[in-house]
């Protein structure tokens, strides 16, 4: 199966009709209009990852009108013949005889396919978000995208193998959603200039062949600012071959029948550094400073309670290390071309996210998280408003939580106790983090409201509306915490002592007002 020449994206009609596979010329030379069909989201966004990272060094646009075009009307039939010409085009084979797509012939260790799709067996949730049987049998197209997805997006297999280029942790992908499936891809590809920027070396690199056509050499040391642009968007840094059946079979994860299916793979270790980050276009990157370094990081998903909200700022705002700030973020090229070439003409930013959670760099995956964040026109001049938004909506979770604290935990004889000691809950319960996990729950609608809907030039109504929520479901988790033990006479000090620290935190959060008495924000 070759994946610029056969039917292997598995997609249905944007308005209705049923799934079907479709090549990648269809897709984006045709003009009808698709969106992807998977049983999982994870395996929808790195199929559509996938798509961008094949059309990207295939069919880089030289300037801004030219991807201007490509996201307005479909590629030029003799445009997409000149991108697969081969070389490139034996490269995407996945059962080529000599270098298949993503692998390297000759590794010893067999491994069952569910291994290759993340999540699947090794996750601490898995018996809950999969159905039994996914992976038994992949067709081509489903062995492809889980292949690029465990080698781009995932943690590596664990116990001495590589991650991929954006580290262990799991890293977090941010792209730019269209009306379709084509026009989401061309969104997400950068014009040569973009490229350019955020790689200097790109001509030096730009005839660097991929990694299972060109393999990697055992210990070898590697430059990230040597790594060129389809290298590097398709790097494998696992030793990965796969196993096909005898004959037909039906694929346990789209369903679809094929002349060949997927069952198992080999696997083995290899062992090689890169120095460096390389700069990928899909990701936002945290920067700190430590002494005089400045240390890059592409940013994960840290806790498995927090949503994405609460990373959203990190994902749209561009902040440098300074005198103020210890800590920089950079967000995903992708984001930043977008906000640069459409501007004031553009209408709301839809943003896809996901990302996998995993501790401490280990291959284990806690959890997943895939979402669609919108952005109201005007957020790209108002970028201060979004951070707005989030520290808010983290203020509201911190004076929750500090008030179970204390009801938890107590106070210590202190002056402001009269010198006596305040008997807390005890901390097996631990009430403060079960109210924050409730609270990110009940609290997500009304964050991803407000950043579709805001006024940015004016975000004071909404801020206060957004505000008068929090604080309300704030109480209520205050309320049905501490409501058990209403009776208990050795708690009620206590409880009196964790509301007044609450109502404290809940005055710090009120707009401050000005001189004339005004607060800048809607009357309620």
């Amino acid at each position: 199966m070759n994946l610029l020449k056969d039917d292997w994206i598995p997609v249905r009609p944007l308005q209705s009709g049923s799934p079907e596979k479709i090549s990648f010329r269809r897709l984006l030379c045709g003009d009808e209009k698709w969106e992807v069909c998977l049983p999982r989201d994870d395996m929808e966004l790195a199929a559509i990852q996938l798509l961008i990272c094949l059309a990207q060094p295939l069919f880089i646009p030289k300037t801004v009108p030219e991807l201007k075009q490509r996201i307005a009307k479909p590629l030029a039939e003799k445009d997409f013949e000149e991108g697969i010409t081969p070389p490139n085009g034996d490269w995407f084979q996945l059962d080529h005889p000599k270098y298949p797509f993503m692998q390297m012939k000759g590794a010893k260790s067999i491994t069952q396919m569910d291994k290759l799709m993340t999540g699947l067996d090794s996750a601490t949730n898995c018996c809950f978000v999969n159905e039994p049987g996914l992976a038994t049998h992949l067709c081509g197209g489903c062995t492809s995208i889980a292949l690029f997805n465990l080698a781009s997006c995932s943690p590596s297999f664990g116990g001495g193998f590589k991650p991929g280029l954006r580290g262990p942790a799991a890293p977090i992908t941010t792209l730019v959603q269209g009306r379709h499936l084509r026009e989401s891809i061309w969104l997400n590809v950068l014009h040569e200039s973009e490229v350019k920027r955020i790689m200097p070396w790109y001509h030096e690199a730009e005839y660097q062949k991929p990694t299972w056509v060109e393999p990697i050499k055992a210990n070898e040391k590697i430059a990230a600012q040597q790594i060129g642009l389809m290298r590097g968007l398709l790097w494998q840094p696992a030793f990965v071959e796969l196993v096909t059946s005898s004959g037909e079979g039906t694929c346990s994860s789209c369903g679809y029948r094929g002349k060949r299916v997927y069952i198992a793979f080999n696997k083995d270790k290899f062992n090689y550094t890169v120095e460096g980050k390389w700069p990928h276009p899909h990701s936002p990157m945290i920067l700190t400073q430590k002494k005089e370094e400045i240390r890059e990081e592409h940013a994960s998903f840290k806790t498995s309670t927090a949503p994405s909200w609460t990373q959203i700022a990190r994902i749209v705002v561009q902040q440098q290390i300074d005198t103020d700030n210890t800590e920089g973020q950079q967000p995903a090229a992708v984001v930043l071309q977008v906000q640069q070439i459409y501007g004031q003409q553009a209408q709301k930013l839809h943003l896809l996210i996901g990302g996998y959670l995993n501790r401490g760099g280990q291959a284990s995956v806690l959890g997943r998280r895939h979402e669609v964040f919108t952005l109201n026109h005007g957020w790209d001049k108002h970028t201060d408003v979004v951070r707005q938004i989030v520290t808010t909506g983290l203020g509201y979770k911190d004076a929750l939580f500090k008030s179970l604290w204390v009801f938890v935990n107590g106070l210590k004889a202190s002056k402001g106790n009269n010198g006596k000691k305040i008997k807390g809950l005890g901390e097996k319960l631990k009430l403060h983090e079960i109210a924050t996990r409730h609270f990110y729950r009940r609290s997500e609608s009304e964050i991803q409201d407000t950043l579709a809907r805001i006024d940015f030039t004016d975000p004071a109504p909404a801020l206060a509306k957004m505000q008068r929520s929090l604080k309300l479901t704030v109480k209520e988790l205050f309320a049905e915490s501490v409501r058990p033990y209403l009776q208990d006479p050795e708690l009620i000090k206590t409880m009196a002592v964790a509301r007044k620290t609450l109502n404290k935190h809940l005055r710090n959060l009120e707009p401050q007002k000005d001189e004339g008495g005004n607060d800048g924000t809607a009357t309620t």
